[in-house]
């Protein structure tokens, strides 16, 4: 069974399994990779991350990372078209707070670390957090479990947290939107396509960009 999560931490009442937000096994060894490649940078530069020392600070259990093709988006399949890229995400706290996070590049087939991709900083750190603490009211996380992810379309400058559960899925989109969509609200997928699909099409309508 998987662990199930309450904003990161575990949530054990009297010994029973009650419906919740869930997070996928971890790469074996991922978290050691993460903290030893956290603390090399820190010690180069020891203001980063708020000048807090990696003694400081937790690490969150991490979620994986989807993508789609916007030639898929387009033709109106979002998440049935979903790869998952290897990487997976791990965030750094300092107490209720994110302060920075670190990517993992994993083996697909065997589950296994591969390496830590460097430490980085966010405009809007507690983006996820705050997104996880709106899903934990919605009357569907209550009834059913639902695997954090992380859905990301680069080319749309899109981001979202994606909750998906046996019969359906949230997604609660991170800022910035650009005002295209809201930020922090739940989508359902049909919601979601409707938005996305025509942006899809304007991206691949543009010229290619010339390189000098």
């Amino acid at each position: 069974m998987k662990p199930k999560l309450f904003l990161g931490l575990a949530l054990v009442l009297s010994g029973h399994c009650y419906a919740a937000i869930v997070y996928p096994k971890a790469p074996d060894g991922g978290r050691q990779l993460v903290i030893e490649n956290a603390s090399e940078i820190l010690r180069s530069d020891p203001r980063f991350l708020g000048g807090f020392r990696i003694e400081e600070l937790t690490i969150t259990t991490p979620y994986q990372d989807y993508d789609v093709g916007l030639t898929n988006l387009a033709s109106g399949k979002l998440l049935s078209a979903t790869k998952s890229s290897g990487y997976w995400t791990y965030l750094f706290m300092h107490e209720t707070h994110a302060v920075g996070y670190s990517g993992l590049m994993a083996d697909e087939k065997t589950g296994k670390a591969l390496k830590a991709s460097g430490l980085s900083q966010s405009v809007f750190p507690d983006a996820p957090l705050d997104a996880l603490r709106i899903a934990e009211h919605l009357p569907q996380i209550k009834k059913s479990d639902y695997e954090v992810r992380r859905l990301h379309i680069s080319s749309l400058h899109f981001v979202a947290i994606w909750l998906h559960g046996k019969s359906d899925d949230i997604i609660i989109p991170l800022p910035l939107t650009f005002r295209r969509w809201t930020a922090y609200q739940p989508y359902s997928e049909s919601e979601m396509i409707k938005l996305l699909k025509p942006e899809a099409k304007k991206q691949l309508k543009e010229p290619p960009r010339m390189i000098d």
